[in-house]
């Protein structure tokens, strides 16, 4: 099975709910960088830069979720907007029963690209 058969293998395997908030993930994630590539990793959607993980969603009965946390430490603004999503080491959750924070996720998206860039973000 090639990479895309296997994402949309993943698609089809979430609850109707969850596939909807990840499909709206996938799309805000996209449209922050052009260039990205996908592929499954850990069992769940996984975004690429030129081969590099930038960051990974995954959906569930209850919630959908991005992983990693990026480093905010130099941004305490994006830091503070996490902070309500932070759910355990490493993951913002976003239960169902809330709204999707897309702005958010798009400026999550863009800093693990900075980090994979080794940049620094803007």
């Amino acid at each position: 099975m090639d990479q895309a058969e296997a994402v949309t293998a993943y698609l089809d395997s979430l609850p109707p709910t969850a596939r909807q908030r990840v499909e709206q993930i996938h799309s805000a994630i996209h449209s922050s960088a052009d260039g990205l590539g996908e592929k499954i990793s850990y069992g769940i959607l996984t975004f690429t830069l030129d081969g590099r993980t930038v960051c990974h969603t995954g959906g569930y009965a209850a919630h959908v979720a991005v992983y990693p946390v990026p480093d905010a430490s130099d941004d305490p603004a994006l830091a503070e907007r996490m902070e309500p999503y932070v759910a355990g080491r490493g993951t913002l959750k976003f239960p169902h029963g809330a709204e999707l924070p897309l702005d958010l996720i798009e400026d999550v998206a863009l800093a693990h690209l900075a980090r994979v860039r080794g940049a620094t973000r803007p």
